[in-house]
């Protein structure tokens, strides 16, 4: 999506992004932050399509949460020292259209989206890509999944090997600050560029060559940070040789209990100041100084009640009578 430079002057494009620069991240929130005041990014939408962090967040999105393993005794036999295993975390729902959660969404896609072009450039001294498929205006009202019919085609003729297809729906007007609908797909995978040319015009189409991809991560959160999402549609899809059904990926093991005993991972809290900050990614091995407790749950009945109003009411009336 492209966007006028007096507008977002800070979010270069991914083709021009340098290891020097700050957290792709945190270039997203600022991008983000600054579309959703100067634009309108929370209102546009085409046939259900809208963009990323238009949705309220959860009551309990973003809220630091504290999990681990106080049992430092055997953690001590273990040779590790009297210590407890810490576990800190924001809680996240994950969606791509919360207006809190969406760095998350971004980072485990554009995570999991580098894990697998890894995967298929592992043996080759191959570089991946970055095209760019821009649908010719006069195709403008034709459905999402003819769209995708022609890219499978665009790219089949330019002998494309596979990769990533991302949607995105919306432009900035030229020189204006109004998002319209202007649908183009982005790719990343795996080509020879000689062949790019053969997809010039095919179906009206324009197709351009953005270059070898010096960060596949910071690629895919920059093409994140502005992509459409729709209900019941995959954000990022994957074709060619990178397809589920070629190629296979296995998913990195999640941490569900002690890594050093084994233990089970209980909510903790700490009472007094701790070594690690309260509000701070951690996960690792802290002195046992005594502070630690695990957080006590107990259930909550309502007590029961006696209503008799009448009685009540007739206790009252012989207290005015006899006093009078």
């Amino acid at each position: 999506m492209t966007r006028p430079q007096s507008i977002i002057p800070f979010l270069r494009s991914a083709s021009k992004q340098s290891n020097e620069e700050e957290h792709p991240l945190q270039k997203v929130r600022d991008y983000v932050d600054e579309s959703k005041f100067l634009t309108n990014w929370l209102t546009v939408e085409h046939n259900g399509w809208k963009l990323i962090a238009t949705s309220e967040k959860h009551d309990w999105c973003g809220i630091w949460q504290s999990i681990g393993c106080l049992n430092s005794k055997q953690h001590k036999k273990l040779g590790k020292g009297n210590r407890i295993y810490l576990k800190q975390f924001q809680r996240s729902c994950y969606r791509p259209a919360c207006k809190e959660c969406y760095p998350k969404w971004i980072t485990r896609q554009a995570n999991v989206a580098t894990q697998r072009i890894k995967k298929f450039q592992e043996g080759t001294n191959r570089k991946p890509i970055h095209l760019l498929l821009s649908v010719n205006p006069n195709q403008y009202k034709l459905p999402h999944k003819e769209l995708k019919k022609r890219v499978k085609k665009i790219l089949d003729t330019i002998e494309f090997d596979g990769g990533a297809v991302i949607f995105h729906p919306f432009k900035f007007k030229k020189n204006t600050r109004m998002l319209h609908y202007a649908p183009h797909f982005h790719i990343v995978g795996f080509g020879r560029r000689t062949l790019i040319f053969k997809g010039y015009g095919k179906f009206g189409w324009y197709v351009k060559d953005m270059g070898e991809r010096r960060s596949v991560f910071q690629t895919f959160c920059y093409l994140l940070s502005h992509c459409g999402i729709k209900n019941k549609v995959h954000t990022v899809t994957w074709m060619g040789n990178l397809s589920y059904s070629k190629l296979k990926v296995g998913k990195e093991p999640k941490i569900t209990c002690c890594p050093v005993c084994g233990g089970d991972f209980v909510p903790i809290y700490y009472d007094g100041i701790s070594t690690v900050p309260p509000d701070k990614n951690y996960e690792g091995l802290v002195d046992d100084d005594g502070g630690w407790y695990p957080v006590k749950t107990m259930e909550y009945s309502e007590p029961e009640y006696d209503y008799a109003p009448t009685r009540d009411l007739n206790e009252t009336l012989k207290g005015l009578l006899l006093a009078n």
